[in-house]
């Protein structure tokens, strides 16, 4: 029974992460709107061909151009306990990261924070893991 309710809550989990995005490129109004949110770097270089051989390393993770440098990216949230459960996983796996706040990021606030919202009640690593992956490609289509 239990097992039943694991793969139903997963499958509805998938669902949702994979509807939302749909659902907000077909809604008529776009809010993006400046976000602070907190991110796990593990790499930050002022050459995109540097970034992009370290992001080759965690096929996970997105380039995120800052000014003059780029952020290699493999974790984001608003919340920082959330950002604890990615954080505890890479620990797992002994993935070493610097944890940062960027400010002013310019991305759809509802599609974020309906993220933030399901990545703050998941318990399985598949999830927490999938529905942040969702919150780093949000920042990609900036």
């Amino acid at each position: 029974m239990k097992s039943k309710l694991i793969v139903c809550f997963f499958a509805l989990l998938t669902g949702v992460a994979l509807a939302l995005p749909v659902f907000v490129v077909h809604h008529p109004e776009k809010n993006n709107e400046p976000v602070s949110l907190y991110v796990l770097q593990i790499g930050v270089f002022e050459s995109y061909e540097n970034a992009l051989q370290k992001q080759k390393e965690f096929p996970t993770s997105i380039i995120y151009n800052d000014s003059n440098f780029y952020r290699v990216l493999i974790g984001a949230s608003t919340s920082l306990e959330s950002l604890d459960k990615v954080k505890k996983i890479l620990d797992e796996k002994n993935i070493y990261y610097y944890e940062k706040e960027i400010t002013d990021v310019f991305l759809e606030k509802e599609i974020v924070s309906s993220y933030n919202l399901l990545l703050e009640q998941a318990n399985e690593k598949e999830s927490i893991l999938l529905l942040n992956q969702k919150i780093l490609e949000t920042m990609v289509n900036i």
